[in-house]
């Protein structure tokens, strides 16, 4: 399942500071309790969300298409509106952009490098075959851009990745072979047609950043690569309709349990909004106002097939997690 998307227009959203420990004040010096005093309780720590770098390989393995973008088109102003405003992306758009925005599907190898699957004779391809040609360029720059595309309306986007790097060529004699090490990933049925009518290309990476609610970071090679994707985000559409099907009253009953007595009465709405190997972000209309609750699993979940019995000890199910799982929406 492919989640489309299309990037929103304007720059990328940015944090003037960008770093990965956002938000961690400096230290200070503290003073030492009298003799005597009972200290002050530990803060109980936050419920486990996904790591930027996470976040980075989970948008990057393809679920959701991104956008490419390119260098325009020699000799197109960019200050000049389009001579046909209901032109495609990567054709009539050209003029009147700084960059030609092409839809694109994405996808990683089992090493965490990007790769595009294009498809012969298309827009995409025959751009990408003149700017590799040309001289302007010795390789064709390129920023890919991916949107998170979350369950349901309610919600909005909860990461954004953005790679900035040049697009390379893969060989006639290397593109079945690369073909499988995406599929190894990701098995997407259009890798079948790699060598016949569509092709891939390689995304060289010069800068990985992705924005998430803690701001916008700037990660490591290392950083990037050594992470994992999630396991539920594939699947994260039916995996919420599962939830609000089968375990909508044991969901609604830990939300009464978690919320405090007063606000747990004029609860009137319950909605999962997301899901990750950490657990589910659960919205509540509560009065006239919404608040998001976190319900975290035991244990990070590390295969789709260890979700049944992570829900079933979040909400003591008595199953035991050997329920049957609805089958997959979308």
């Amino acid at each position: 399942m492919t989640r489309w998307t299309t990037a929103p227009k304007g720059s990328e959203r940015t944090a003037l500071h960008s770093t990965g420990s956002a938000g961690v004040p400096p230290t200070a010096a503290t003073s030492q309790p009298a003799p005597g005093a009972v200290p002050a309780p530990a803060a109980p720590l936050a419920p486990a969300r996904p790591t930027p770098a996470q976040w980075a390989r989970t948008l990057a393995v393809g679920t959701v298409a991104g956008t490419l973008h390119l260098p325009p088109a020699a000799g197109a102003c960019p200050h000049r509106a389009s001579a046909d405003p209901g032109a495609p992306a990567g054709e009539g758009a050209r003029a009147g952009r700084r960059t030609e925005a092409h839809p694109v599907q994405h996808l990683t190898d089992a090493w965490g490098g990007l790769l595009l699957l294009v498809d012969e004779g298309g827009a995409l391809q025959r751009r990408l075959a003149e700017v590799d040609a040309g001289d302007r360029w010795d390789r064709v720059p390129a920023v890919l851009d991916v949107l998170d595309v979350p369950p349901g309306q309610a919600a909005l986007p909860r990461a954004r990745l953005g790679v900035t790097g040049w697009v390379e060529p893969v060989g006639a004699g290397d593109q079945r072979r690369l073909a499988a090490t995406a599929a190894a990933v990701r098995p997407l049925g259009a890798l079948l047609d790699v060598g016949t009518t569509r092709r891939l290309w390689r995304l060289e990476v010069a800068d990985v950043r992705v924005t998430t609610a803690t701001g916008v970071h700037l990660l490591e090679d290392e950083e990037f690569t050594a992470a994992a994707p999630d396991p539920l985000y594939d699947d994260e559409d039916g995996i919420v309709a599962h939830v609000e099907a089968v375990h909508r009253d044991a969901l609604v009953g830990w939300v009464l349990a978690t919320l405090p007595p007063e606000r747990a009465s004029a609860a009137r709405e319950v909605a999962v909004v997301g899901v990750d190997r950490f657990g589910m972000d659960v919205l509540v209309t509560v009065g006239s106002s919404t608040t998001l609750l976190r319900a975290a699993f035991a244990e990070p979940v590390r295969h789709e097939h260890e979700l049944p019995h992570a829900l079933c000890r979040l909400f003591a199910c008595p199953c035991g997690g050997s329920g049957p799982r609805s089958a997959p929406h979308g």
